[in-house]
Order: structure tokens, then sequence, then C-alpha cells
């Protein structure tokens, strides 16, 4: 029988999450419909020997591929390459889905042709103990969207990330969707890349992904930004060189959409250089180049950066702030703020 949805679980050193993360998805009511492919990046502890005993219970539904160490976009790339299902998903093994709405996720797919399916998800904060719940209230459920032809004023600047967006497994083939390996952020090239070949798109209501969210390793947290700020702007730099391959044969609403989620990336990157990194002279240094770069490369994109009150003032002042006074610029860049009304 013919799968209708490839999940995805990227492994490494998870075995304090891996069982519950495989029990989420390992359902009698879908397994005949889903394969789950675990890909190993090189485990070291016993997240592998877990996923074999699990093996033995599913052999019909979980495979296993075991493969030297090359980051988390490798791990992707081998399961697209992999994938026997119609749709793909990515699901960390840290974390995990909701059952319920999963099983109604897999019936809807079953009868479903859309490029692209967006669900919504949940941040599961570690340390509070807090659920986020995020979902896109603006879209209609079920409603078959040409993504040329809608308006992005129905995402509220929000766009579709990796835990909300399930893709034919054919558009990430034709986009030749192939992520950077050993590198930290992969996840804004998976947002991006296969946008080019969506056509359509549909919304489920659907509360699906549970991402486990707060822990000191994890690489969206502040202090992860700046010790990675190297791979963020690594990643960076092939969006903005992709986009300008890409903008002369997009429609107005994916060359926005791209533009957008790009722009949202620039202003993190600013904001690490020049609010975060204690290394204020590298910074200084770094920043500069990489904002020369940038108008080189996409005055487009520095245009639309600098809209930004934060990267305005920063480059209005030549960067003079981020390798001194930095308290002082705080104080005077929200006095700035509040004369000006906010912006």
């Amino acid at each position: 029988m013919e799968k209708v949805l490839t999940i995805l679980v990227p492994v490494y050193n998870t075995e304090k999450y891996i069982k519950r993360c495989l029990d989420s998805v390992l359902l009698k009511e879908t397994n005949a419909d889903v394969e789950v492919l675990a890909v190993s990046d090189g485990s070291k502890d016993g997240a592998v020997d877990i996923i074999k005993e699990y093996q033995k219970q599913y052999p019909d539904t979980l495979r296993l591929i075991e493969k030297e160490n090359g980051g988390h976009g490798s791990t992707i790339n081998v399961g697209i390459k992999n994938a026997v299902g119609k749709y793909f998903k990515v699901l960390d093994s840290d974390d995990w889905v909701n059952s319920i709405d999963f099983i109604e996720f897999v019936n809807r797919l079953k009868k479903e042709n859309a490029d692209l399916v967006v669900t919504n998800y949940s941040k599961e904060h570690v340390y509070s103990g807090v659920s986020e719940y995020l979902k896109y209230d603006k879209l209609e459920e079920n409603k078959k969207y040409i993504f040329d032809d809608f308006s992005l004023d129905e995402l509220h600047g929000d766009y579709f990330v990796m835990a909300t967006s399930t893709y034919k497994t054919s558009i990430l083939k034709d986009a030749n969707v192939n992520l950077m390996e050993k590198t930290f952020y992969v996840d804004m090239q998976y947002n991006v890349i296969p946008i080019i070949k969506v056509n359509t798109f549909v919304y489920y209501n659907l509360d699906i992904y549970r991402y486990f969210i707060g822990r000191a390793d994890q690489s969206v947290n502040t202090a992860s930004f700046v010790k990675n700020k190297n791979d963020h702007e690594k990643v960076l730099k092939f969006l903005i060189e992709f986009y300008e391959k890409e903008k002369a044969n997009l429609s107005d609403i994916k060359h926005n959409y791209l533009k957008m989620i790009i722009n949202y990336m620039l202003f993190t990157h600013y904001t690490v250089f020049c609010k975060y990194d204690t290394n204020r002279i590298d910074a200084y240094v770094k920043i500069k180049a990489f904002d020369k770069y940038l108008k080189e490369i996409s005055p487009e994109l520095y245009l639309e950066s600098n809209k930004m009150g934060f990267t305005r003032f920063q480059r209005k002042t030549n960067f003079f702030f981020v390798k001194r006074f930095r308290k002082l610029y705080s104080k005077l860049y929200t006095i700035l703020k509040k004369f000006k009304g906010g912006k």
C-alpha cells in the first residue's frame, strides 16, 4: 500500500526523548498510511537501540537509516531522497505530535492534493511549563489557496515554518532542496527553497506539532545565537543570493513573501551582532563587513531592512555603539523610539 505521509525523524543523542516522539506517531489508526523514517546522524547514545526495538514492533511503518554525523540539514537531505510517502514532514526527535489531531491529519491527507499543507503547532516551554499555541487565525480552513493570488495580510507578518509545513515530497525534489550540512539554522532554507515550486496550499486548523523549547543547547536561545552567529550568517547569505537569483521569476506574492522571511532573519542577525555579542570589536568588524556585503549584493533587501528602526539607527551611527557604550546606546535608542512614536 502506498504511504500517504513520510515523517522524517532526525536523531542525534536524544535517547531521553525518542520514545515520546515515536509513541506519538506510531499509531494503529495511521500506521498503514504513514512511514516513519528515523535517520541517525551518527548518534552516540542509546537512541538508535531504542529505535531498533520499536522497529521490531512496527516493521512495516518504521525505517532506520544510520549515517555519519553531518548535521540536521544532512538528515533532511537523506530523508527527502529516501522518502516513499506522497507528503513529507519533519519531526525532530525531541519533539512530538498531538496524536488525536494527527489521526485526523493523516485521514485528510488521503484526499489532499495541495502542494503544501499548513497546520498549527505549540511551543512547549521547558522551564516555565507553559504551552504557547500558535495558529494562522486569518486563513480559511480547508480552502485551496493559489499561492500567487492570496494576500500576505492574511498571515499578519507570520510565515510557514518547518513545524507547520507538510510538503508534497515531489515538490521538495523538484525544488532540489539540498540543505547545508554541519550548519545550524538550515530550517530557514527549508522554509524558503520549496516555495518557488509551491502553486497551491491548504490550511488545516489542527494542532499537530509539539515543539520542545528551552533546553540550554538549543540553537534558538540567545547564547546559542551568539555562539553560532557564523552559521546564521552563512545561511542568511545563501538565502540573500538565492533570492537575488530567483526573484525575477517570482510572482509579486512570492517575491514579497521571501523578502519578508529574509528580512526577519536580517533583523535577528543585526540584533545578535549589535546587541548580544560580547566580543565587541569582533562583532563590530563582522557586522560592518556584512552590512557592506548586503548593500552590494542586494540593494533591495538593504533598503527593506533599513525600515527597521534598530538597524537604521546602527547604520546612521556607523555601528559606533556596537564596540563602545552599549548601555548608553540602549538608553539613547529607547529615548529616540519614544520621541518618534515607537518607529
